[in-house]
């Protein structure tokens, strides 16, 4: 089960890395995943113990929990009862739809589930042309490969448009609630751009890979799409037109907007808060009682053994109380270390975007740890070699520990997503800042002299550092494995370079 998590490690900006993490919901009660990812720092960078905070580290952190987009092809939108758009048609067709308000939410929502299920399923798609490209061997035709899968692009998103449009002339009525039709025409616009960027970029594939007799076929039939596509956005007054001379700043906002328009139907509600508080007060005041009695058994017997208002009294009190004070301090410190130890940090709730029925819980926890602490198998995935040492002055690097257990409650999904295709699990985007780690580090660029021919020539190198990210995958419930992967930051004091994925 453990394969079942899916990781994709991606810059979201110079100075963000993305962690997308897929967890499957597998046919039990609940489902459970824990996640160990270390973070072996350079100490050139100067992120340590003592400067780098758990409040600092979770500053530098975001989470977002969300339902994994259904997974169709694209076929399927039109073909598979499942589909957003023959859930659409099934609402429309019940007697007095337009007055009930839980066929209102439920169109609602299938119609940002079409446009979010409709763009993952394009991405696939042209995943799937550039892996058989990739896979071609060098006498393959590649143009026998793809050529179907071009034409599968431009049969299929016709039919899509052609469908969802179809129903403007039913949501276009004065008894249809305005929001309703609202949703209906953000969507059309989301396709429609989705489509035209989509055949774009298929305009390069084919420009690139098809053959040259089928090629201006091809070429035409994205070209009218795009046209088409245009056409179809200015005569509904969708202000998405890209125009020369022009900054374009509304098309691009609008752009925006509208993917995290669709995007809202797939998010989930999270509340955070801290993890044990109630054990931690409780502990506490434990600490505080065990005091309490040193002082108290001290001040009784040197009352007993000396009587009161004497001077043997005064000092057994002063001193009692001094240590009563010591006692609850030390106490306090080793609960808290105890505690440390045994619980999270947080505790994210995850729950329905009503915020009704809880899903599920994400525990986190975060600490710099020695080496020694580090599971033999991490350190080997890290696989450090000499030259690592000598980069660290043979004092090896700064270890951050983060874990996530993750419990999410699969007969809980079954009964709050009825109405729309079926979810296979949630997907966990992680975006971490690293602006932390650049400022120790030196000039990005940096001149360098050398001899060529008697001359004394110079050229620019560049300065990077690295930043080695071991993940360990364990799967507690309902069944037990492990997986490692290893992830290498390549960093500058502009921020990321570039993300290396090394095979383990």
């Amino acid at each position: 089960m453990i394969e079942t998590i899916q990781q994709a490690v991606k810059p979201h900006d110079k100075y963000q890395i993305e962690i997308k993490l897929d967890y499957e919901l597998v046919e039990a009660k609940h489902t459970q995943y824990k996640i160990t990812t270390y973070f072996f720092v350079p100490q050139s960078l100067g992120v340590a113990k003592n400067n780098y905070s758990k409040a600092d580290f979770y500053r530098d952190i975001q989470n977002y929990i969300r339902l994994k987009t259904p997974n169709f092809i694209l076929r399927d939108f039109t073909e598979n009862s499942a589909s957003p758009l023959n859930a659409i048609e099934k609402i429309i067709a019940v007697e007095n739809w337009a007055n009930n308000p839980i066929s209102k939410k439920r169109l609602i929502d299938n119609f940002k589930f079409l446009s979010a299920m409709l763009k993952s399923s394009i991405r696939e798609h042209f995943n799937l042309i550039e892996q058989r490209i990739a896979e071609a061997t060098p006498d393959s035709k590649i143009h026998l490969i793809i050529h179907n899968l071009i034409e599968e692009f431009l049969i299929e998103s016709q039919k899509i448009t052609n469908q969802y449009r179809s129903f403007y002339s039913v949501f276009n009525l004065p008894n249809v609630d305005i929001q309703v039709f609202i949703a209906y025409k953000f969507t059309d616009e989301s396709i429609s751009l989705l489509l035209e960027e989509s055949a774009v970029e298929m305009f390069q594939i084919v420009e690139d890979y098809s053959k040259k007799s089928n090629r201006g076929d091809f070429k035409q039939q994205l070209n009218t799409l795009v046209k088409a596509e245009t056409k179809h956005r200015r005569s509904h007054g969708y202000p998405s037109i890209l125009k020369e001379d022009s900054d374009n700043e509304e098309y691009t906002f609008r752009t925006s907007v509208l993917k995290k328009y669709a995007a809202s139907v797939l998010y989930l509600s999270t509340a955070v808060r801290r993890e044990g508080t109630g054990l931690e007060q409780l502990l506490f005041a434990i600490a505080a009682g065990v005091s309490m009695i040193f002082a108290t058994v001290v001040a009784f017997y040197f009352q007993w053994q000396y009587g009161n208002f004497t001077f043997a009294f005064f000092v057994a009190l002063v001193i009692g109380y001094m240590f009563k004070d010591r006692i609850k301090e030390l106490s306090r410190a080793l609960f808290a270390r105890y505690l440390e130890n045994k619980l999270y940090d947080r505790r994210i709730v995850i729950k329905t975007q009503d915020g009704h029925h809880k899903l599920g819980i994400l525990k986190e926890k975060v600490s710099f740890i020695p080496e020694d602490a580090v599971p033999g198998r991490v350190l080997r995935t890290r696989n450090r070699d000499p030259f690592t040492e000598l980069d660290n002055d043979g004092q090896g690097e700064n270890i951050i520990r983060y874990t996530k257990e993750v419990i999410l409650h699969t007969d809980t999904f079954k009964k709050n997503f009825t109405d729309v295709p079926e979810i296979t699990g949630v997907n966990d985007i992680i975006r971490y800042d690293i602006r932390a780690y650049l400022n120790k580090m030196a000039e990005p660029i940096q001149e360098r002299f050398y001899l060529q021919d008697e001359q004394l020539q110079s050229m620019m190198c560049h300065k990077v550092y690295h930043i080695n990210i071991v993940s360990r995958y364990a799967s507690p419930y309902p069944e037990k494995g492990k997986l490692y992967k290893r992830t290498r930051l390549v960093l500058n004091r502009e921020g990321i370079k570039r993300v290396e994925h090394i095979s383990v």
